[in-house]
């Protein structure tokens, strides 16, 4: 069976994740770039040379009309994912979208329509949904070794630098639950395969968006889970799933990378064991996933819909942290 012929990618965007990890992540796994777009035109030329574009521009709509074009990597600020990704589905472009997919639920369920009318791939960029070690956690939870989940607390922290930073902006989408959120809440709805019926969150507020947010999620089955993420503490990322049987760890869930063999902790009865998983580059596998999406029409693991519900939760936390009661 011959190889289906490399996707062909335009890039609206030349943020650090675009250089660092995921137009690498094109290159390795054989796609072409063939149009990047930036306003910036320093970083627009570098990223051309490094990469071997031959249509380097300075505007979004001359990557969305180059006619070699399939899909798109929109690694934009948050408030900018819906009108590009409604831009290029008119085009009748796939899309693999920076998470958060936007920076409402509403936005991303028209972000969702718009796909879904044009018939064209849309996916979230949540890397570590790929990662093979990710792939061993969901075994082990399907397989019963844990028993029943009761509880399960996610942690992404770290200290982002003051402002000016798109992050610390309100007006972009800014704030920790947007920008992290997504990986703790994600993670959890995914392992319990539930939604929460009831959120309670609260949080800190600097620069008009949440530097600190923590909530409790509660769940149909009686199940909880804790989520907490910040820009204002220590570098911290954790991922601890209780069963009735035993007790799972993750450290770093969210962004081991290549060259990082973290294993599972696993605790029963006392006793821990280390469960090997391998390293490898998730920005690489989930480029491959979208790729089979779009040539073959394989499901992707980070569907619209599965952002969509993600926003959901995401923004249940914001109006509980914004509540006085």
């Amino acid at each position: 069976m011959r190889a289906p012929p490399p996707l062909r990618w335009g890039v609206l965007g030349a943020a650090w994740i675009a250089e660092r990890a995921v137009l690498p992540a094109i290159r390795a796994t054989g796609g072409s770039i063939v149009a990047l777009g930036s306003r910036d035109p320093v970083r627009r030329a570098r990223l051309g040379r490094r990469f071997q574009v031959d249509h380097v521009v300075p505007t979004y709509p001359e990557v969305l009309d180059d006619p070699r074009v399939e899909a798109v990597y929109i690694p934009l600020p948050n408030r900018l994912h819906e009108p590009w990704t409604v831009a290029a589905a008119a085009r009748g472009l796939a899309v693999l979208c920076e998470k958060p997919l936007a920076d409402d639920p509403q936005a991303a369920r028209r972000m969702v329509a718009a796909c879904a009318a044009a018939q064209v791939v849309l996916a979230e960029a949540t890397m570590y949904r790929y990662h093979p070690r990710l792939e061993r956690l969901e075994r082990l939870v399907r397989s019963g070794a844990l028993g029943e989940l009761r509880h399960l607390a996610a942690a992404f922290c770290f200290p982002l630098d003051p402002a000016p930073n798109i992050r610390w902006d309100p007006e972009l989408g800014g704030g920790a639950l947007l920008d992290v959120g997504g990986y703790a809440v994600g993670a959890v709805r995914w392992l319990l395969d539930a939604e929460p019926v009831r959120v309670v969150a609260a949080a800190e507020w600097r620069h008009g968006v949440d530097a600190a947010a923590t909530a409790v999620l509660g769940f149909a089955s009686g199940a909880s889970a804790s989520v907490a993420v910040s820009f204002v503490a220590a570098e911290h990322q954790r991922l601890t799933l209780v069963g009735t049987r035993a007790v799972c760890t993750l450290t770093r869930p969210f962004t081991a990378w290549v060259g990082e063999a973290l294993p599972l902790q696993l605790e029963r009865q006392g006793r821990l064991r280390l469960l090997p998983a391998p390293a490898a580059d998730p920005y690489a596998e989930m480029v491959r996933a979208f790729t089979r999406a779009v040539r073959t029409g394989d499901p992707v693991r980070t569907a619209g819909s599965d952002a969509v519900a993600t926003l959901d939760v995401l923004s249940r936390c914001r109006a509980s942290a914004l509540s006085p009661r």
